[in-house]
């Protein structure tokens, strides 16, 4: 038989993993795979997981959030591009932004069983220093609500939880003075917020600047929001975010492959969900195509590389 690391997260959610676990399993099996099943125990540890085991296996499956898919692929970049496995993902977080951006189904059943119709797409991944990002690297105005959200509340509330938690900073919002270098272009201004990104949502937010993202170019988008002169232009900068204007004063967009910042005091930082460190300076590069990834093949079938075993 056929075989396969399942990696799932007992925690994330609802716990609703622990009502589908044996049913996951089951289509696996009838689809000859034989099943190797770890419940991450501690933050990283899917990472070390797929580190010691993952070349073992042809196919890593994990459920959890996004913050799980994150140290699976973490783990992932560790082997060369030919000996990497392919992925599957079956959400069960309580956001889940890269899913959304995959169109993969909520029913995790039905997720497994979409990964064994076995369409993959290679997809790009964001390198952060010496770590690694599938969908989002932030800072700044609510980036921390991810992580600091206590778990009960997710599981409780889900999306809502984090608009409590963000709704509770707006008093504490604050700027910070940065130098983005891009190629040759350099921008140094007060920033509130910025976010480089390869996903069509971001923190349950779909669309955020309005442009299509493309997951493969080898190029990640990037989104930053200056501070107001005034307190009379803050309404505007709220018009322009949900208008997603890209000729807002306040907001610049851009897309490139490399992005650096530099700033006088350290910041923190976000990555997929899961806090990445302080820093004052950063640089991010992108990984193109480095990891293959289950699909929904009905959707997107112009974009995936057809691999059946």
């Amino acid at each position: 038989m056929k075989q396969l690391l399942l990696i799932y997260n007992m925690h994330s959610g609802k716990g609703t993993i622990r009502n589908h676990l044996a049913g996951i399993i089951d289509v696996f099996n009838k689809n000859e795979y034989e099943v190797t099943a770890c419940s991450t125990q501690y933050r990283a540890h899917a990472t070390e997981l797929v580190k010691e085991k993952g070349d073992q296996y042809s196919l890593i499956v994990c459920s959890g959030g996004d913050g799980t898919l994150s140290e699976v692929v973490d783990g992932l970049m560790c082997f060369p591009e030919d000996r990497r496995p392919k992925v599957g993902y079956i959400p069960a977080g309580s956001t889940n932004d890269f899913a959304a951006t995959l169109h993969l189904p909520g029913q995790m059943k039905k997720a497994a069983k979409q990964i064994m119709e076995a369409y993959f797409r290679k997809i790009d991944i964001g390198r952060f220093m010496d770590d690694y990002f599938v969908y989002v690297a932030a800072f700044g105005a609510f980036t921390d609500v991810s992580y600091s959200t206590p778990q009960q509340d997710k599981n409780l509330l889900g999306h809502s939880a984090y608009l409590i938690q963000g709704i509770r900073q707006l008093p504490n919002l604050r700027s910070y003075r940065v130098r983005v270098t891009i190629g040759e272009e350099v921008l140094e201004k007060e920033f509130i917020y910025g976010m480089v990104y390869n996903a069509e949502s971001v923190g349950g937010f779909a669309n955020l600047s309005g442009k299509k993202v493309e997951l493969d170019d080898g190029e990640l988008d990037v989104m930053l929001i200056q501070v107001p002169d005034n307190a009379v232009e803050w309404p505007m900068l709220l018009s322009d975010f949900v208008t997603k204007n890209s000729a807002s004063k306040y907001m610049h967009f851009f897309r490139t492959s490399t992005i650096v910042f530099d700033s006088e005091e350290a910041i923190d930082w976000v990555l997929d969900g899961e806090f990445g460190g302080a820093h004052r300076h950063v640089e991010i590069n992108t990984f193109k195509q480095a990891v293959a990834i289950a699909v929904k093949s009905e959707e997107e079938k112009d974009a995936v590389v057809e691999n059946r075993e």
